[in-house]
């Protein structure tokens, strides 16, 4: 953990920490001190490569932001959540999840829930014919919207690529940079530190 943290430090953004990484003894306070602004993703734990974020219907974790159940696995997963003193962020997913189809992202918006808008997981719900053209133009203008996520797929996988100009979503993501925390989700483990900078090029100057 403390090794990615400190390579993606290096770009002078913000990090979301998220599952994945074995765990360093001490990480919690070496981020506190480290000055560097943080937000939590799913089921991150500080002491944990990973953990379960939804047992028995109810969220286990403390993320900001989490991804709905597997359709499989929800177990009533709304009665907690309508119940939760304290509700996550949930992030708008693809088919084979809670919030993957737009149907399910339309009633999200019409009970005023806070979302995570992952542009990527849009463009698969587009693409397998989940979601409509208009959910996605009433999504784009929706007023709970909590953060903006940006990665680049085929439309067949979230693969987490890299942007390109092209990358579906980007150039409404740009716009929000100055509102909302907008997270770059590609697999910057597999980019050099100057692809790395490449990729928040594409975010920075947009905004400029």
């Amino acid at each position: 953990m403390e090794s990615a943290f400190a390579e993606l430090a290096r770009l002078g953004v913000g990090i979301q920490l998220t599952p994945g990484n074995l765990p360093t003894r001490g990480f919690r306070e070496h981020v506190a001190a480290s000055g560097v602004i943080t937000r939590t993703h799913h089921g991150f734990a500080w002491r944990e490569r990973k953990t379960a974020t939804w047992i028995g219907g109810a969220c286990a974790v403390e993320s900001e932001s989490v991804h709905p159940p597997l359709v499989g696995d929800q177990l009533d997963w709304r009665t907690w959540f309508e119940r939760a003193p304290r509700r996550p962020i949930l992030e708008v997913m693809y088919p084979g999840y809670a919030l993957g189809t737009g149907d399910e992202v339309e009633r999200a918006m019409d009970e005023g829930l806070a979302l995570a808008v992952d542009v990527s997981h849009v463009f698969l719900q587009l693409a397998q014919g989940a979601m409509l053209a208009r959910t996605w133009q009433r999504l784009q203008r929706y007023d709970r919207i909590a953060e903006v996520h940006v990665s680049a797929n085929l439309g067949r996988a979230d693969s987490h690529r890299p942007l390109a100009p092209s990358t579906f979503g980007l150039g409404w993501a740009v716009e929000r940079v100055a509102e909302l925390p907008v997270i770059l989700e590609c697999y910057m483990h597999k980019l050099s530190e100057q692809q790395r900078f490449d990729q928040l090029g594409y975010i920075q100057r947009s905004a400029a």
